[in-house]
C-alpha cells in the first residue's frame, strides 16, 4: 500500500514591470482597432498595473489576438519600426528611416520629418491616439498626404504652396485619432515645431531690433520735471 503524495504545483511566476507594460501595450492596440473601449481599457489597464505574477496578466489578453514576437535585433543596426505608448507622447525627430508604426493613449504622437534622408520613393506612417493629436512635420517641398479619420477632432492639411524638391520622397500618412485632432504640415528648417516655441522666436527677435526713429514733427521725449 502506497501513500499518495500530492503533486507539487510549480510556483507562480512574478511579473516584472515589462511584463505589465507590454500588456499595457497591447491593450492600447486593441483600443486602437476597435476591440475594446476605453472604459475596458481603464479597468483592465488599472488591473495590469497591480497584478502580481504573469496568470493575472495572461487573463486581461487572453481574448485578443496574439501579435508575433518581433525578431531579435542587434541595437543600432535597424530602425524601430514600432513605436506604443501610454499617458505620454511620441515625439520624434527622424533623420533616417522612420518607424512604421507609432501610437499612443493620452498623448499626442509627432514625428518630424524635416531631417529626413532616404533613398525610398514613398515613406507610410500608420500613426494612432486616443485623447491627443498626430502630428506630422514635413520639409517645405517634400509631397504629402494625409489618410485616415479622426473621431471629436479636426483634420488640418498645411502644406506649402512649393514645387516638389527632386529626389524627396512622397510621405502618406495613415491616422487615426479619437478625441484629437490630424494634422500634416510642412515647416522650414529653422521653424519651432510648437506654436508657443513660434512665439518665443518672434518676441526675441523682436528685442533684437534697433529701436524705431522718432517719425518727422513728432514731439520728442518730455524733459524731466524740476525738483
Amino acid at each position: 500500500m502506497t501513500d499518495d503524495v500530492p503533486s507539487a504545483q510549480p510556483p507562480a511566476v512574478r511579473a516584472s514591470d515589462a511584463d505589465r507594460e507590454a500588456v499595457v501595450a497591447h491593450l492600447q492596440k486593441a483600443v486602437g482597432e476597435g476591440r475594446i473601449d476605453l472604459d475596458e481599457f481603464g479597468q483592465r489597464a488599472d488591473v495590469a498595473f497591480t497584478a502580481v505574477t504573469r496568470a493575472e496578466l495572461d487573463v486581461l489578453v487572453a481574448d485578443l489576438p496574439v501579435d508575433a514576437a518581433p525578431p531579435v535585433e542587434i541595437v543600432g543596426q535597424r530602425p524601430q519600426e514600432e513605436v506604443t505608448s501610454v499617458f505620454g507622447d511620441i515625439v520624434l525627430a527622424v533623420a533616417s528611416a522612420p518607424p512604421a508604426r507609432a501610437g499612443t493613449v493620452f498623448g499626442d504622437v509627432r514625428l518630424d520629418l524635416r531631417g529626413l534622408r532616404t533613398s525610398a520613393e514613398r515613406v507610410d506612417l500608420h500613426l494612432s491616439t486616443v485623447f491627443g493629436d498626430v502630428d506630422v512635420i514635413v520639409a517645405e517641398g517634400v509631397d504629402a498626404e494625409l489618410h485616415g479619420r479622426t473621431v471629436f477632432g479636426d483634420r488640418k492639411v498645411q502644406l506649402a504652396p512649393v514645387p516638389r524638391l527632386a529626389g524627396t520622397p512622397l510621405v502618406v500618412v495613415h491616422a487615426k485619432a479619437v478625441f484629437g485632432d490630424l494634422k500634416l504640415r510642412s515647416l522650414a528648417p529653422g521653424d519651432s515645431p510648437s506654436r508657443w516655441g513660434a512665439l518665443m522666436e518672434k518676441l526675441a527677435a523682436r528685442k533684437q531690433l534697433p529701436p524705431r526713429p522718432p517719425l518727422p514733427g513728432a514731439p520728442g521725449p518730455f524733459p524731466p520735471p524740476p525738483f
